[in-house]
Order: structure tokens, then sequence, then C-alpha cells
């Protein structure tokens, strides 16, 4: 009774979270780009809330659910925040599948999990909004740039106690970062979504 009252909890915050994005694209006309990167933190945040707080078969149901409930929203128009951009991306419909194979992935160790879904959520998220932001031909490099120091940071400030050893923090987090930045860069249509919190999973595992 207890992890269904949590999971209700968090699955509320999860729609709450995209109702207000909606609301404020529509209201104010905020640009889509940057309101799905706000949509973007949001449900990594709350897939680590589920992380944290609740048990492998809820977590793995409320992915697969959550990811289910989008895939509708987005086919009813309902979620424009997210869906009304003018490039074409499926990383909306397969972020759901990369925190589920990220999951697997990680052998549900939180010290690869979390700095995995931390470093698509934030990384990701952060690059994107300063290359739309920049509107200039700089753009990618700079989201590139933004990536790999966010991705950076996450994995020295989780370095205490992460597969590799502290004092080799110093090597392989710089290591790690330029791997999934490069993974981030080659991946296209959005599918980084997917390969990134996977590769991520797998290097920390490696290290």
């Amino acid at each position: 009774m207890i992890d269904f009252l949590i999971a209700l909890g968090i699955s509320l915050i999860f729609c709450a979270g995209f109702a207000a994005i909606e609301l404020i694209k529509r209201v104010f006309g905020v640009s889509p780009e940057i309101m799905r990167r706000f949509a973007h933190i949001v449900s990594g945040c709350v897939v680590i809330l589920e992380y944290l707080y609740l048990p492998a078969i809820w977590v793995v149901l409320l992915i697969i659910g959550g990811g289910i409930l989008f895939y509708i929203f987005s086919r009813l128009d309902l979620l424009t925040s997210v869906n009304d951009v003018e490039r074409q991306t499926y990383g909306q419909y397969v972020l759901s599948l990369g925190y589920l194979c990220t999951y697997v992935v990680s052998l549900s160790n939180p010290k690869v999990f979390i700095p995995a879904i931390l470093i698509i959520t934030l990384a990701d998220s952060l690059a994107g909004l300063v290359g739309t932001l920049l509107k200039s031909k700089i753009r990618t490099w700079a989201g590139t740039i933004t990536f790999f120091l966010v991705a950076l940071g996450i994995l020295v400030a989780y370095g205490d106690g992460l597969t590799y050893p502290w004092q080799g923090m110093y090597f392989f987090a710089p290591c790690i970062a330029v791997g999934l930045t490069f993974v981030e860069r080659i991946t296209p249509l959005g599918f980084d979504n997917l390969t990134v919190p996977v590769a991520g999973a797998i290097l920390l595992l490696a290290f």
C-alpha cells in the first residue's frame, strides 16, 4: 500500500509538471524548443525519484506506463510544448525506452543508473537550451561544449564511490564525458535519448 501511494504521488508530480509546461507554452507562447528541454528535465527527475523510493517492479511499470501515456497525449495533440518543433526528432518517443534500457544495463546499481540518467537529463537538456538560445552557426559546438562540461561535472560530483576509484576520477571522468559527448554528437533524430544513457551505464560499469 505504501509503494502504491508513493507511486501515485510521483505520478501526480509527473502529470503536474507536464501540465505546467504545456500551460506556460500555450499562455506565454514560449518556444517548444525551449519548453521541451524543461519537460526533459522533469521527466528525468521523476524517473530518479521512482528509482530512489520504489522497488524495481514499480520503477519498470512506471517507466513503461509513463511512456505509453506520453505517446497517447502526443497523438491527441495535447503536448504541443514537446511536439511542435520544426526539426525532425523522435527523442520524445524513445526517452522512456532509454530509461528502461539504462535500468536493465545498469544492473540496478545506483552508482551507475543515477549519473547516467542525470547526464541525459541535465547535460543534454542544457546543451539543447544553449544551442536554441544562441541561434547562430556556432550553436552546435556551443551545445557540444556545454554537454561535455555538464556531463563532466556530474561525473566528478558522483565520483566518490563510483565504479572507478576516487583517485582515478581525474582521468576516468573526462574520458567518460568525452565518450558520451561523442555519442550524443553523432546520434541523429533524437535517438541520443537512448544511446547516451545506455552508453553512460556501459562506460561506468566498464571503469
